[in-house]
């Protein structure tokens, strides 16, 4: 039997606002709360977005439990291009109707220079396909990508992609047997 997770991670020191591929470190109160969540967990590899906010942690994590820590350009967050870095009211405040249209259908109306749904969906498709053979992966990735994988593995449109609530530290599960995939979710970040 394997196992993969995929765990949002935890606060960042700049909340509240469109942090897709802009750098920003945890708080230390997210990676704190990462370490209390995942303790005595034990994983034989461990994949990483290479955004700060998640390899950090990775690198510590696996440096700890002392396996594998690789990096992946398709676990990073989808681009929010012009919006990166900016709030949701400084977006509202300049450009209402481009962040209403991104809400409501997210397939047709991508951020201003930001990066489709479809792009950032066969991304993870192919980050998915090259996970090594490990019978226990933790994979510290962003919500985002964990909304598309989702979405995706329960057959559900990508239309559907901003209606799954996922807090940080939310965690996906997958376990492959013989009876084929199951899927576990936990959102240990929910107020």
């Amino acid at each position: 039997m394997s196992t993969v997770t995929l765990m949002h991670h935890g606060a960042t020191t700049h909340p509240g606002h469109f942090h897709g591929q802009d750098e920003v470190a945890l708080s230390p109160k997210g990676t704190a709360e990462m370490y209390h969540t995942l303790a005595g967990a034990r994983f034989d590899h461990i994949i990483s977005s290479p955004l700060k906010r998640c390899a950090d942690f990775a690198r510590d994590f696996a440096a700890c439990l002392d396996v594998p820590c690789e990096l992946d350009e398709g676990w990073t967050e989808i681009s929010f291009g012009e919006w990166e870095g900016k709030s949701t009211h400084e977006i509202m405040s300049s450009a209402p109707n481009p962040l209403k249209a991104f809400w409501r259908d997210p397939l047709r109306h991508t951020p201003p220079g930001g990066e489709s749904l479809h792009e950032a969906a066969r991304r993870v498709e192919r980050a998915w396909k090259r996970l090594p053979e490990a019978e226990d992966i933790l994979i510290i990735t962003h919500a985002g990508i964990m909304r598309l994988l989702f979405c995706r593995v329960m057959g559900l449109p990508l239309s559907d992609v901003w209606r799954i609530e996922l807090h940080h530290l939310a965690r996906l599960t997958f376990t492959q047997d013989e009876r084929g995939v199951r899927l576990r979710f936990f959102d240990a970040g929910r107020p």
